[in-house]
């Protein structure tokens, strides 16, 4: 569901991150100050979910917010959406795998070079996750892009992310990942460990993503290259 653009309610407000309103006193202060993660998904500090324009300063609001301290306004909530829905909203993954499988050479075991690709979205502080899935692409092959995000997933509008890189069978021989997102270059030439261990890779090294339109929905559209 998206807020309307005018004659915007409190109740209204608050339903579009909770089930429907029906009874209590609401105030936009806990609204607008407290995160997603202030609610029962995350410290359990508040009931509800909230939309993050303060706490933190801002570090895990509500995409299409801004970052505010005082002054409030039920106008800042015109034609908001919450959730993902898949639809206009959605974390997306594709993954390239350029890898191919040797020729067997007994006596040694064969070699299976298919990899998964795992995506994980957390709050700032990395302390609560709120996203995650992923996919397997075979040697050589592609995954995607698809939709690892579901439609009870926030919208967090900075992508605080872990991409983890593996293979999918024991007899994994290794490799390199490059990795963009919403078409930005993260990084390329990582290694990736041998064997079904994997590499994970996360935004406190690489960099954070901010949410933005890419790839036919607005989102975060991860693309994985593995060589």
């Amino acid at each position: 569901m998206t807020l309307p653009t005018s004659d915007i309610s409190m109740s209204a407000i608050w339903s579009e991150a909770n089930t429907p309103y029906s009874t209590g006193q609401l105030s936009l202060l806990t609204m607008s100050f407290f995160s997603y993660f202030a609610g029962p998904n995350g410290s359990s500090s508040q009931t509800d979910n909230n939309w993050g324009v303060n706490e933190g300063s801002g570090a895990n609001r509500i995409y299409g917010l801004s970052a505010k301290t005082s002054d409030y306004e039920i106008g800042d909530y015109s034609g908001l959406t919450y959730y993902y829905d898949n639809s206009t909203y959605q974390v997306t993954l594709a993954v390239t795998n350029n890898l191919t499988n040797p020729p067997p050479a007994p006596p040694a075991p064969p070699v299976f070079n298919d990899v998964n690709v795992n995506i994980e979205l957390w709050d700032s502080s990395f302390s609560y996750q709120y996203l995650g899935g992923g996919g397997m692409a075979a040697a050589p092959g592609t995954y995607g892009p698809s939709a690892v995000s579901q439609t009870n997933d926030p919208i967090i509008f900075r992508g605080y992310w872990k991409v983890t890189v593996a293979g999918a069978n024991p007899s994994f021989a290794g490799g390199t990942a490059n990795l963009s997102i919403n078409g930005i270059v993260f990084f390329t030439g990582q290694g990736v460990a041998a064997g079904s261990g994997g590499t994970t890779f996360t935004s406190t090294t690489f960099g954070t993503a901010n949410v933005a339109a890419f790839g036919g929905f607005t989102g975060l559209y991860f693309d994985v290259t593995v060589n």
